[in-house]
């Protein structure tokens, strides 16, 4: 049997929409064990017919054509909330690529599985710091992603803002418009180019600057309630959507004392700088 811990993840981080992601320190974790037939009655009733983990396991197989395996998969912990935008569908499919990586006995590296897992995401943004940890970008060459971890200073400090309601990516993304102002696109590249540097000198001046987007946070903020209010509280840090919504993710040099405003639980995350890990149980 082979358990699989893989980390939450905040994509975007504002400017970099479908680009940047980093991974934190909560967890959803699997097991998963050879078995006569594919199982995984132990999910929810809701999770059983599409399960997105055996869907995953099972694209492995198919993508590299391999003998297929049947597997019983459990969810044993879930720290992370679904739909909110901390990536628990990137962690569904990281591990259960992840999986079948180590069941079939192909030993592919993390760079490797990279390029099935973003395939079935359809971008990188979430499943890269899934799978290497910390803060990453990628982008797609022409058969291949590429892609570089940045370090991340340690006087930063990272609280998600979790909400009492679920957001839907299909709905977060149906908000965007299908085209952009020059002036636009030039406001996010000119920030995003300087955000890995911000980041790796705790330089939070410079973060304030720079987490400034006009690609899709103007759009989505309407759907988050009170997000703008939110926003507008933390003096001492900035606050950009975490993913597609409808969490928050609250960057700052400073401590935060409260555990609550409107209707988010304020939670300090620390950044998690490994990616998924697999063992034997």
């Amino acid at each position: 049997m082979i358990r699989i811990d893989v980390p939450a993840t905040s994509a975007n981080l504002c400017v970099g929409f479908d680009t940047l992601g980093i991974a934190f320190n909560l967890y959803n974790s699997f097991t998963f064990e050879k078995n006569f037939m594919d199982d995984v009655s132990s999910f929810a009733k809701e999770y059983q017919d599409n399960n997105m983990v055996l869907e995953a396991y099972r694209s492995f197989f198919d993508e590299y054509n391999l003998k297929y395996i049947p597997v019983k998969i459990k969810l044993i912990n879930q720290e992370i909330p679904s739909e909110r935008g901390l990536g628990s569908s990137a962690t569904c499919i990281v591990a259960g690529v992840m999986a079948a990586n180590i069941i079939s006995k192909s030993n592919f590296s993390k760079a490797d599985l990279l390029e099935i897992c973003a395939k079935i995401e359809g971008h990188p943004d979430n499943v890269l710091p899934a799978l290497i940890g910390g803060l990453c970008a990628a982008i797609k060459g022409d058969d291949k992603h590429y892609f570089v971890k940045y370090n991340i200073s340690k006087k930063l400090n990272f609280y998600s803002l979790i909400p009492d309601f679920a957001l839907k990516t299909s709905v977060s993304r149906a908000v965007l418009p299908s085209s952009y102002s020059r002036s636009d696109v030039v406001h996010n590249l000119s920030r995003i180019v300087n955000l890995p540097y911000a980041f790796e000198n705790g330089d939070m001046e410079l973060i304030k600057a720079v987490m400034n987007d006009k690609i899709h946070e103007p759009y989505r903020l309407e759907l988050i309630k009170n997000a703008k209010a939110v926003k507008d509280h933390f003096k001492n840090g900035t606050v950009c959507i975490s993913g597609a919504g409808s969490c928050l993710l609250l960057i700052t040099d400073c401590d935060i004392k409260e555990n609550k405003i409107y209707d988010f639980e304020i939670k300090k995350v620390e950044v998690d700088l490994e990616g998924v890990r697999a063992y034997e149980i």
